[in-house]
C-alpha cells in the first residue's frame, strides 16, 4: 500500500453548489490513482481549494458513501474503489445528500430531544397558544393540500424551541429549517406522511401542554428516528 501523499491537480471552486463542485473535482483528481493512495489532509485540501473545512469534509464523506474513498479515523483518507468512480450520473449528489442527512439526524437527536424536554418544563400560556394555533393551521392546510403546509410544519419545531426559552437552542433549531425545507418535498410525497407528521406534532404538543418532560423528550426522539427511516425510503438518508 502506498503511503505517499500525491500533489493533486486542484483549483479554487465557485461558491454555487460548493460541496458538489468540490466533490466532483476531488473525484476527477483521484480517479486515476491506485487504491490505497493517501489523499491530502483536510487542511491541505482546504488551502488548495479555497473553501471551508466543513465543505471539504462533506465532500469527502460523500465520496466515502459512494465507495470512492475510505476514511480511516486517525490515519487519513485513502483511495478505495476505482469502479465506484464510474457510477451512474447523480449518484455522487445522492451520496452527498445522504451524508448531510445522517449528520442532520444525529444533530437533531442531540438538540431537539432536549428542546422538547425543556419546552415541557418551561412553556407558558403564550407558548401553548402559539403551538396550538400552529397545529390548527397545519391541519387546515393539510385538508386543502395547501402548498404552504411544509412551511407551517417546519415552523412548529421553531415554536417548540421558543417554548424552551433558551436563545442559543432556538438559534440552532432555526438553523435547521433550511435543511428541513430542502428535504420536506420528498417526504411529503410519501403516502400518509403529512397526516403522520401532524399526528406526531399533536403528540409532542400534548406532552408539552401536560408539562411531561420525559414523555416530550421520548416522543421527539422517536419522531426523529422515524424521520431517518423515511429519509432512507426516499433516498435522502
Amino acid at each position: 500500500m502506498s503511503s505517499s501523499v500525491p500533489k493533486l491537480a486542484l483549483s479554487q471552486v465557485p461558491r454555487q453548489k460548493l460541496t458538489e463542485r468540490v466533490a466532483h473535482q476531488l473525484l476527477t483528481a483521484i480517479k486515476d490513482l491506485p487504491p490505497g493512495t493517501r489523499v491530502p489532509s483536510e487542511r491541505k485540501l482546504t488551502e488548495e481549494l479555497g473553501v471551508g473545512r466543513s465543505t471539504v469534509r462533506e465532500a469527502l464523506n460523500g465520496l466515502a458513501l459512494l465507495g470512492v474513498v475510505e476514511i480511516r479515523h486517525g490515519q487519513g483518507v485513502f483511495v478505495a474503489d476505482q469502479t465506484a468512480a464510474e457510477a451512474e450520473p447523480g449518484s455522487l449528489e445522492a451520496a452527498l445528500e445522504r451524508g448531510v442527512t445522517q449528520e442532520f439526524i444525529e444533530t437533531r437527536l442531540l438538540v431537539e430531544v432536549e428542546v422538547a424536554r425543556l419546552a415541557a418544563e418551561r412553556r407558558d400560556s403564550d407558548d401553548l397558544r402559539r403551538l396550538s394555533d400552529a397545529l390548527a393551521e397545519q391541519e387546515r392546510r393539510l385538508s386543502k393540500t395547501d402548498a404552504g403546509l411544509i412551511d407551517v410544519a417546519a415552523n412548529f419545531n421553531v415554536l417548540l424551541a421558543e417554548a424552551a426559552h433558551n436563545e442559543i437552542l432556538l438559534a440552532i433549531v432555526q438553523s435547521f429549517v433550511g435543511l428541513m425545507m430542502e428535504r420536506a418535498p420528498k417526504l411529503y410525497g410519501l403516502k400518509g406522511f403529512p397526516e403522520w407528521d401532524l399526528s406526531e406534532h399533536r403528540g409532542l404538543f400534548e406532552a408539552v401542554r401536560d408539562q411531561n418532560g420525559p414523555l416530550a423528550a421520548e416522543r421527539m426522539r422517536r419522531h426523529i428516528l422515524e424521520l431517518a427511516e423515511r429519509y432512507h425510503a426516499v433516498g435522502a438518508g
